[in-house]
Formats: C-alpha cells, sequence, structure tokens
C-alpha cells in the first residue's frame, strides 16, 4: 500500500515536472519572438559607440564560471565572445569592449567585489567619473541556443551602454 502511495507521488511529481517544462519552452518561445523584432539588424562597424562610451571609458564583458563547468556556463562564455566578434567588431578590436573570464573559485577578491558566488555574465562600465556593473541573469535562459542568445546579448549590451531605452 505504501508502495503504491509513493508511485503515485512520483508519476504526479513527473506529470507536473512536464507540464512545466512544456510551459516554459512555450513561453522561451514566445520571447525569442520578440528578440528578434525588438533587436536592431544593423552591424557593429555602422555602430559609433563614441556616443555610447565617451572618451576614456571602457567596457567589460566579464563571464564569472567555476572551475569545473556545465555545458550551459561554457556556452554563455563563447556565445558571449561570439557577440562582441559579431556585433561589436570595431569596438572589441580597439579595445574599448574588453571580454574577461573569471573562474570564482580562483579569485577571492574578485568575487568579492561582485559579489558574484555562482556562475554569471556581467557588464561594467569604467569611466572617470563612476563605475557601473550589471549582472545579466537573461542569459541563461537561451545558453543551449546560440541564435537566441546572440539576440539577446545584443539588447542587453546596447541597452547597459545606453544606445536604446527600456520602455
Amino acid at each position: 500500500m505504501k508502495e503504491k502511495m509513493v508511485t503515485r507521488r512520483l508519476i504526479l511529481r513527473n506529470i507536473k515536472l512536464l507540464f512545466i517544462l512544456f510551459f516554459f519552452a512555450f513561453c522561451r518561445s514566445s520571447e525569442a519572438e520578440n528578440l528578434k523584432k525588438a533587436a536592431s539588424q544593423e552591424s557593429s562597424e555602422n555602430i559609433d559607440v563614441s556616443k555610447y562610451l565617451p572618451k576614456g571609458d571602457t567596457l567589460f564583458v566579464i563571464h564569472f564560471h567555476p572551475t569545473v563547468q556545465c555545458s550551459c556556463c561554457i556556452n554563455v562564455g563563447i556565445f558571449a565572445q561570439k557577440g562582441l566578434e559579431k556585433y561589436y567588431v570595431k569596438p572589441y578590436k580597439e579595445k574599448r569592449i574588453i571580454f574577461k573570464e573569471c573562474n570564482i573559485d580562483q579569485d577571492s577578491l574578485t568575487v568579492q567585489k561582485y559579489k558574484i558566488f555562482w556562475s554569471a555574465l556581467g557588464f561594467e562600465k569604467f569611466s572617470p567619473k563612476k563605475n557601473e556593473f550589471k549582472e545579466i541573469e537573461s542569459v541563461w535562459e537561451f545558453c543551449e541556443e546560440e541564435k537566441k542568445f546572440l539576440l539577446n546579448f545584443k539588447k542587453e549590451l546596447d541597452q547597459f551602454m545606453g544606445r536604446i531605452q527600456i520602455w
């Protein structure tokens, strides 16, 4: 009798999990369509980042990760670097935008500075006047889908630089 109850609970739990996964997949596909509409199609070579990063300012894209990474963590780092190479060619080559890796298991000072204790992607603007940091949580939604990740990455970085307004 007790075994039947345990089995029923497991079956119900699995059905709930499947429902949640299907719902999540549906929501993600809707979000991806919105990203496609919102993302600008202009290439980075047409973007004058000097309007958004004044002279002397630098923008860092920082991939925080542990020594042992899952496929999603690895993809976030690879896709972020590809996004810079695809959408921000000139500022990336000129070192106005810099990609950095930070192993959180080996760099405790950086972990304390940014208050990052797990895998993450962050943007940081360095300016003679002030520094600004933002952790980008939305990257985890698309960590297995490169095209959607790149569109989201561009949208997030453009918003962070102030190229597009958040409505």
